[in-house]
Formats: structure tokens, C-alpha cells, sequence
């Protein structure tokens, strides 16, 4: 699976490492990599990095899948990935599939049996352990799978990263549409931009307003969709060579925005600058000094390069 700048993994494994690392967690990130699928497994980093790069990983994953088992909750570091995961689901909607090995779902969500016993012997503060017990419930109830209706655990895996690579694909698509979308609207706004000013006039005033009108709809569009997405991503700004710009809070190397957005957004200004520029000229009787725009053009170049590269990788 190609992943976004922003996300290293594709999959992120919650699991209780005595209970299923060496059978369960084994086989399905087995067959998760064969499928080309980024997974990421936490104990395959030094001991003191595990747990805070855990917790980094997760906000960089498009899926994670929370293996609940018989001693799932008496470790703190699975209950935080919980919590974590949760969190980054409210956020950016990241997947969530519990999968329930051996275990009643009954006692997760009731935090009775060895979920019970694994809460009643933690010493934490009150509103921690509520926390952890609400996104428990919350975890429980999410579609997923669970051995108690696939006995057979190797069909299970399979079946398992299926429905992680169907829907890590429908996903993909998706995002793929949507950005896609806004920059051919752009595209088509920038045209009849570009037309209307190359024959506007002094005696056709109308013409340049509506040239600069568009251009200014085209550079709101963008900006939109920029601020959208760098509040859903919460980005940071920073000073950095060779430009300040933002970047990605738990990725400081990779700027915040594709290739797409930024000559999108970059043709756009200065398409309406010159309309602008064209505009006041006419309505003070003038000619304009500006007689050709090539921002659309430039930005039409801009996407065949863009597929070009995606191919090209």
C-alpha cells in the first residue's frame, strides 16, 4: 500500500504481547506484509523507545486493530493505546477494528471476569480509570471480528487482512476523488478566468470583473480545503529552509500540504493578482500591461507532472 507523507503505517497492532505475539499477532502481521500492508509492531523497537513511539505511531496509522485478550487490560501501555486510538478515530477518523481472541466481549464491556480483576487490582486516579473503562466499551462495540464465530484461526487472519486491505483501498479512493475533484473544479474556474480577461476591455468592464470574481471563488476554494485539512491534521507552523511553512506535528521533516494544493493555490493567487491588476486599469480607462495570463496553463502542467510522478513511484 503507498502511504500519505504524513503516514508512515498503513496498520497498527494493539495486542498483549504474552497472550498473542507469538501465534495470533504473528501470523496476521505475517500476512499483512505479504500483502504489501505497512505494519507496525512495537516490540520490534528497543525496549526504553516502545512506549512513546507507540503512542507516535498510532496518530501516523490509517488502521488500528485492538486484539483483545484473556490479559489484555492488566498492562497500562495497552490500555493508553486504547485511549490513543480512540482519540485519533474522534480526530481524523482513523479505522478501528477490535478483534476479540478468546474472550467474552460481555466482560470487556462490563470490565467483569479477567477485565474486572485487572481493574480492580489498579491503584490509578479515578478519572484515569474511568477513561480507560469508556474506551473499553466504546472499542467493544465498533464492527470487528472475534474467534468465538471463526474457530479456525487461520481463516481468521485471512479474513482479517482482507477487510483491512479492502478497506484501506476504499480509502485510498476515496481521498484520491476527493482531492482530485476540487483541483480539476479549480482548474475549470481558472479558464473562463483566463478567457474573460483576455477580452475584457474599457468598453467591456464587466468581462475583467467577472475574471477577477472567479479567480478570487478558485482561490477561496483552495484555501479552504488547505485550512480544512491543517486543522483536522493540527499542523504547526515552522521557520525552515528554504521557506517557513507548516508542517506535520509528529513528522517536523514533511511540509504540511501535496503537490497538488500548493501549485493549486500558488496559480490561483496570482491569477487573481493579475485579474485584478486588469480590472482596475479598465474601470480607469486604461489599458492593462497585463495582455496574457499563463497561471492556468502553468497549473494544468502542474497536474501532469503530478501523475507523471505518481506513476513514476
Amino acid at each position: 500500500m503507498n502511504s500519505d507523507p504524513k503516514m508512515k503505517h498503513d496498520v497498527f497492532l494493539s495486542f498483549r504481547v504474552k497472550d498473542t505475539r507469538d501465534n495470533f499477532i504473528s501470523h496476521l502481521c505475517d500476512c499483512l506484509r505479504r500483502k504489501r500492508i505497512k505494519t507496525y509492531l512495537f516490540d520490534e523497537l528497543p525496549y526504553e523507545e516502545r512506549y512513546e513511539e507507540s503512542l507516535k505511531a498510532i496518530e501516523v496509522s490509517r488502521v488500528s486493530v485492538i486484539v483483545f485478550s484473556e490479559n489484555f487490560g492488566d498492562s497500562k501501555f495497552c490500555l493508553d493505546e486504547v485511549v490513543a486510538i480512540l482519540k485519533c478515530k474522534k480526530r481524523f477518523g482513523q479505522i478501528v477494528i477490535p478483534v476479540l481472541y478468546h474472550v467474552d466481549p460481555l466482560d470487556i464491556e462490563n470490565q467483569t471476569g479477567s477485565f474486572g480483576e485487572a481493574f480492580a487490582t489498579r491503584r490509578d486516579k479515578a478519572e484515569q480509570l474511568k477513561e480507560w473503562k469508556d474506551g473499553f466499551t466504546e472499542a467493544i462495540n465498533l464492527p470487528g471480528w472475534s474467534t468465538s464465530h471463526l474457530r479456525d484461526e487461520a481463516m481468521l487472519v485471512n479474513e482479517i487482512a482482507l477487510d483491512i486491505e479492502n478497506k484501506l483501498l476504499r480509502v485510498s479512493r476515496k481521498k484520491v476523488i476527493i482531492e482530485w475533484s476540487l483541483v480539476i473544479t479549480n482548474l475549470m474556474l481558472e479558464i473562463p478566468s483566463c478567457v474573460f480577461d483576455q477580452i475584457s476591455s474599457t468598453n467591456k468592464p464587466l468581462y475583467a470583473l467577472a475574471a477577477m470574481s472567479i479567480s478570487f471563488l478558485s482561490c477561496l476554494l483552495c484555501l479552504v480545503d488547505l485550512f480544512h485539512k491543517g486543522r483536522v491534521e493540527r499542523v504547526v507552523w515552522r521557520w525552515s529552509l528554504p521557506f517557513p511553512w507548516f508542517h506535520y506535528p509528529t513528522q517536523r521533516s514533511n511540509r504540511f500540504g501535496s503537490f497538488p494544493d500548493i501549485v493549486g493555490l500558488i496559480c490561483a493567487l496570482c491569477q487573481t493578482i493579475l485579474t485584478a491588476v486588469n480590472y482596475s486599469f479598465i474601470i480607469r480607462n486604461g489599458d492593462s500591461p497585463i495582455k496574457f495570463s499563463v497561471w492556468p496553463i502553468m497549473f494544468a502542467l502542474g497536474l501532469l507532472c503530478t501523475l507523471f510522478i505518481k506513476r513514476a513511484s
